[in-house]
């Protein structure tokens, strides 16, 4: 009949409280009756009004769960009252009751449930109380044909408004059950990621857009956070702080000092959060301690092996040159002597990289104002001899107004010696070296290009790390350590800039060095 019985957990209750104001309404007008005309009340008027209240203590009694559609019996009973009440007091007044029990059929069982009531009750009227067709008058308007319509109206009405109630119930039910998958499915989620978090072996912090933590792993035991916190509220820079600004990290070194005295040194990445989602951020922090010591100790042997290598290694050198001086020495020693001599130049050459790159993190930049356009001209004056030996000629990119820097000038010099010395080196007779720098907006920019022979893609990914050399270099004979790119780079990024290096195997390459104009310390506020 239009409703959902099954989830009906009240209908006792509402059975009651319905079957309350049908009683509520008779009663008075019965009361009413008995004051005005104590004669008209019969036999049948006493049985309509204990039926009505019998059925209020029935459904007092029921449970609240019961099956609704049992009232219908209730609702049979009500009507039956009025008839009998009517049977003795055929008023317009006892007419007008029949609307309590259709009011109630319409809002309990629908539509249906309205036109069954609505019919019986208008079939009653119309039958009438005995004598009461003796004699029809314009009175009889009223139980012909308005009580009808109105108790029409009034149980349709009923029964629309109940049917519009029940739909958006069972609307808010479907929600109510869609919302409590979605928490289930969102709380098996976010215990996933905790999971997650707390299996892992860094520590995560996610922030809001005002810089409070909103997730965190602290409690798998991660000293990381705590640390950095500590170190934050010492004076150190706000990594969070940073980010918010603009500047996301990517694996910085951040050391820090604890108050008994010990250094840990941790590796921070940060990333923003897209601002549709509130924004914030995310940082990751890593100790790597324990790395950087076993970094440190490799270099402490490194530099010690390399250093006892360089004396003797120079003296044998030396030994050669005097060797090489002396008058008449067979064509085979001559021929011996330059094998050497050349041999002993790469190993010097690899010892004092191998140097270099180990002593190049422990030495502090000495920033100043420069001009990176000085920087170049002094290092194409270098390279001019070895570019002119070589067949490859040098040249220098527009040139519009100086190109001012706070960087560590001997550094970068260091840097473009390199760049260019590559450029010079793995190029062919008749090829060129192109160099460029200029600024754009907070950045320096310097561009070494070259139509030289270039790199295989397959080994671009390489050409960083420590003692590598390309394959199509090793082919060529051409003498290097492996080590030059390796400490630019690190050179590079220690000013907070970086550098590229895109090839194409057998057209040449361009190297690309970007670094901050105001120099590192305020990479962060210019971003």
């Amino acid at each position: 009949m239009g409703m959902r019985v099954d989830r009906d957990e009240q209908a006792g209750v509402r059975a009651f409280r319905n079957q309350l104001a049908v009683v509520a309404g008779i009663t008075p007008v019965v009361a009413f009756v008995l004051v005005v005309d104590r004669g008209s009340i019969g036999v049948l008027a006493v049985i309509g009004t204990a039926l009505p209240l019998l059925a209020l203590a029935v459904t007092a009694a029921v449970p609240a769960t019961v099956d609704p559609r049992w009232f219908a019996a209730v609702l049979a009973v009500d009507v039956a009252a009025i008839a009998f009440i009517r049977g003795d007091v055929p008023s317009v007044g006892v007419s007008a009751l029949f609307a309590l029990p259709a009011l109630w059929s319409g809002y309990a069982f629908g539509f249906a449930g309205a036109g069954a009531t609505t019919a019986v009750a208008v079939g009653l009227l119309w039958v009438g109380a005995p004598g009461e067709w003796s004699t029809i008058d314009a009175a009889d308007t009223a139980r012909l044909v308005s009580l009808p319509l109105v108790i029409a109206a009034v149980s349709g009405t009923a029964a629309a408004l109940a049917r519009r109630g029940r739909a958006r119930q069972e609307l808010l039910h479907d929600q109510a059950v869609l919302l409590r998958r979605r928490l289930s499915e969102v709380t098996a989620r976010e215990e996933l990621v905790r999971a997650v978090l707390d299996s892992v072996d860094f520590d995560v912090l996610a922030f809001d857009a005002d810089g409070r933590t909103t997730v965190t792993n602290a409690a798998r035991g991660g000293a990381a956070l705590d640390d950095l916190a500590d170190h934050t509220a010492t004076g150190g820079d706000s990594l969070v702080r940073r980010t918010l600004d603009g500047t996301e990290l990517e694996e910085e070194l951040v050391p820090v000092r604890r108050d008994d005295g010990t250094a840990r040194t941790y590796t921070v990445s940060t990333r923003l959060l897209p601002d549709e989602g509130g924004g914030g951020g995310v940082l990751v922090a890593r100790d790597v301690t324990a790395e950087r010591r076993a970094i440190e100790a490799r270099d402490d042997l490194v530099a010690s092996v390399s250093h006892e290598l360089r004396t003797p290694t120079t003296a044998v050198l030396g030994s050669v040159e005097l060797a090489r001086e002396v008058e008449g020495l067979p064509p085979d020693a001559e021929r011996l002597l330059d094998v050497a001599s050349r041999n002993a130049e790469r190993l010097v050459e690899l010892v004092g990289g191998i140097l270099e790159a180990a002593r190049e993190e422990r030495v502090d930049l000495v920033l100043a104002p420069c001009d990176l356009l000085e920087v170049v001209d002094a290092a194409l004056e270098a390279a001019a001899p070895a570019a002119s030996a070589a067949g490859v000629s040098l040249r220098t990119g527009p040139r519009d107004a100086p190109v001012r820097a706070v960087a560590d000038a001997f550094r970068l010099r260091q840097v473009v010696d390199n760049l260019v010395s590559n450029a010079v080196k793995y190029n062919h007779e008749g090829g060129w070296v192109e160099i460029g720098a200029h600024a754009v907006g907070d950045l320096v920019w310097l561009i070494v290009r070259d139509d030289g022979i270039g790199i295989a893609e397959a080994d671009q990914d390489h050409l960083f790390e420590r003692f590598f050399r390309a394959e199509s270099v090793r082919s060529t004979g051409i003498h290097g350590t492996g080590l030059g790119l390796a400490i630019c780079r690190q050179i590079v990024r220690r000013h907070g800039g970086d550098l590229t290096v895109l090839s194409v195997l057998g057209e040449g390459t361009t190297a690309t060095m970007t670094i901050p104009a105001a120099g590192p310390d305020r990479t962060a506020a210019t971003t």
